[in-house]
């Protein structure tokens, strides 16, 4: 179960490395924004860390959507229904965002920035899922 599992990922990744490779670069440059956007509001303005990751994650997640759908995924599509399905995705990603910081700040006392990294890598991959294959799925 495991080999098979294995390969089915290996073979996943060797079908679709350029659409991961720009998922990635469009990731991790929205990684950036989001990361510059909650330290700039929250250790210049004094925003309170969920406000500030609130507010980063949504700026991060437009600029995410419109790479995504005009470079990564090439997607047509009905923009309005696209909009409503991202909507939906980015919606569920900013509150299991804000979970992850809110726990692990507030009950495990880590740094939010750490706390941040975490939440990121987790919340990146229900997000790449529920994007390729609602959003904009072909």
């Amino acid at each position: 179960m495991l080999k098979k599992f294995f390969f089915f990922w290996v073979n996943y990744v060797i079908n679709n490395w350029q659409q991961l490779w720009r998922y990635g670069l469009v990731g991790l440059s929205s990684a950036i924004i989001d990361f510059g956007i909650l330290y700039l509001l929250t250790e210049a303005l004094g925003f309170h860390y969920l406000w500030s990751a609130t507010i980063s994650f949504i700026v991060a997640a437009s600029y995410n959507y419109y790479l995504n759908k005009t470079w990564t995924f090439k997607a047509g599509g009905k923009l309005s229904k696209q909009v409503s399905i991202f909507l939906l995705i980015a919606g569920s990603g900013v509150l299991l965002n804000n979970l992850i910081l809110y726990l692990l700040v507030e009950q495990a006392h880590w740094w939010y920035i750490y706390a941040k990294i975490i939440a990121t890598g987790i919340v990146t991959i229900g997000n790449f899922i529920g994007n390729k294959y609602l959003t904009f799925k072909t």
